[in-house]
């Protein structure tokens, strides 16, 4: 495996992902850069947001693996069938899975080696943040184990979610082959190694020495986001923990690791830690009916309150311009078949809404390209903030982070809401060792609550729940890259035609209104296992396996 180093530039530290500008590459036997760089603790900080700063680039949580390739492979999308244009070709292609097709092969090789470049940096910061442990004690102790925690756990998430990409079906094949495991800072080649292997000896490992050292250090825990700029320090680096690998972040993607793997007794525990901790939802409240709801000019699509780690875009409103309104390409790209939103998503009947928030503050009416009536997803579109345009025009982005609305330009990467589904699907599956069904329930029901839907109760089936946690999964996490995964990891197939829903079956339900009759959702599972296999287990990149 060929892989680069580098080194982060010299600037000083701040909180924004997209602040650190050019790269300084560097062989590995150019120490003075390195020993330059961590020599005093801007420096550290500034190799930190510099990792952050790669994991939002269009290679990685920037593009391919929230909004863009990985939720086109999860067919949320019905792609234009006659525009011969290359990404429309590329669309159609994800769409079909298709993964021999060249322009998919080459952006899932650039996933990748930007995943392990990036964690070969993050391994340089590791290296550097014990060495000064040990000797110069530039940073002090609780920004060392701070430091130390995020940047365990971004190593984890990287190699997490290669392992979700191009590693087996953990429900069919738990050991089959994974991924390599990267801990060194020195360009080598590593061994591809088990993916139970993978998962439970590394991954895990990382989190769980990472959470240890966040719940001890992280001003999260007792002071919450931290979303304001430090007018009286102007020193940010302990602020913003929502763009962070903060402690809560690190303790979800723990759960989301043990689920992978069908643990359920410790994904269970790890979900609890935010699930049940009156303080999570204290620190990060449900959003605000009012700040959606009625609001046309700058509603929170992204749920920000809720979300516990995510990335920072000034410009995110030229994702949905360029991805989903076509505002700058004269054409919407990215939109659902016709009747799939409004029939199915989110359902109907006798001409009411029923009143998911989501549905009312994400999607709005549209065309497709056909002709036909659908729905356009503008979670990602621009909100009214004249301040910060003000700021923009006179070119002065150092006022930017304390002028703006900050959830105008965030984009959500982990959610408090997946945490309450784990809870729910460790404790409503059969054959788990901590199987509960009313309480399962109960964790449902709390996200229905804060969505503006219906509270269930606690005496439905188990396959009632399990149909309604794959639907809640659907219409939760667009634009974040979770459906693909779900679907991999219970193994269920799905048809790019249905958007992951075959057909609705009207049920009749005591006790609700006629227009609130919720449907059941028929996800028979028609493909084959080889089909399944072929679909959900994508090929490593070709020169990573010449070079072996």
């Amino acid at each position: 495996m060929r892989k680069y180093i580098i080194v982060f530039p010299f600037l000083l530290s701040c909180i924004l992902w997209c602040s650190c500008t050019d790269w300084l590459d560097y062989k590995p036997n150019d120490k003075q850069s390195e020993e330059q760089q961590f020599s005093s603790k801007e420096g550290f900080h500034a190799a930190v947001n510099g990792v952050y700063n790669r994991m939002s680039g269009n290679s990685l949580y920037g593009k391919y693996l929230s909004y863009d390739m990985i939720d086109i492979l999860g067919q949320y999308y019905a792609v234009e069938q006659l525009d011969e244009s290359d990404y429309y070709k590329y669309l159609r292609a994800l769409t079909k899975w298709e993964y021999s097709d060249e322009t998919v092969t080459n952006v899932l090789s650039s996933i990748w080696n930007e995943a392990y470049s990036t964690i070969m940096n993050i391994n340089v910061v590791l290296k550097n943040i014990e060495e000064d442990f040990i000797g110069n004690k530039i940073l002090p102790e609780q920004e060392y184990k701070m430091l130390k925690g995020e940047m365990l756990a971004a190593r984890a998430m990287l190699h997490l979610d290669m392992l979700r990409l191009f590693g087996p079906i953990m429900a069919k094949n738990p050991d089959g082959r994974g991924i390599p495991y990267n801990e060194s800072s020195e360009p080598q080649i590593l061994t591809i190694l088990p993916a139970g292997t993978v998962l439970n000896s590394y991954i895990i490992r990382d989190l769980t020495e990472a959470e240890a050292l966040l719940l001890v250090s992280d001003p999260v825990l007792t002071e919450g986001p931290r979303a304001e700029y430090d007018f009286v320090n102007m020193d940010n680096s302990m602020r913003y923990r929502q763009l962070r690998l903060n402690y809560y972040a690190t303790v979800l993607l723990t759960a989301r690791a043990y689920l992978w793997g069908g643990d359920y007794n410790n994904a269970l525990t790890e979900a609890r830690k935010l699930t049940d901790d009156p303080q999570v939802r204290a620190f990060f409240p449900v959003v605000e009916s009012g700040k959606l709801l009625g609001n046309s000019s700058d509603p929170d699509r992204m749920f920000s309150t809720e979300c516990l780690f995510g990335y920072y875009n000034k410009n995110r409103g030229l994702i949905y311009d360029y991805s989903f309104g076509g505002g700058n390409t004269g054409k919407a790209l990215l939109m659902p078949r016709a009747g799939y939103v409004d029939g199915i998503l989110f359902y109907k009947y006798g001409g009411y809404w029923v009143g998911d928030w989501r549905f009312q503050s994400q999607w709005t009416a549209g065309t497709t390209l056909e002709g036909n009536a659908s729905y356009q997803m503008i979670k990602f579109k621009e909100i009214t903030d004249s301040r910060r345009d003000e700021v923009l025009d006179n070119k002065d982005e150092d006022l930017l982070l304390q002028t703006q609305k900050f959830y105008g330009s965030f984009c959500s990467l982990l959610k408090l809401s997946e945490a309450y589904y784990i809870a729910a699907e460790c404790l409503g599956t059969t054959g788990s060792e901590v199987y509960d069904l009313p309480t399962a329930w109960n964790y449902m029901n709390r996200m229905f609550a804060d969505r503006g839907t219906y509270d269930w109760g606690t005496g439905n089936s188990e396959a009632f729940l399990q149909d309604w946690l794959t639907l809640e999964y659907i219409r939760e996490f667009v634009g974040e890259g979770q459906k693909f995964f779900f679907f991999k990891r219970r193994n269920m197939g799905f048809d790019n035609d249905y958007n992951g829903c075959k057909e609705v079956k009207v049920q009749t339900s005591p006790g609700f209104p006629a227009f609130g009759i919720p449907p059941s959702y028929d996800y028979t599972d028609k493909a084959t296992d080889e089909e399944k296999e072929k679909r959900f287990v994508l090929p490593l990149p070709k020169n990573e396996l010449d070079n072996r």
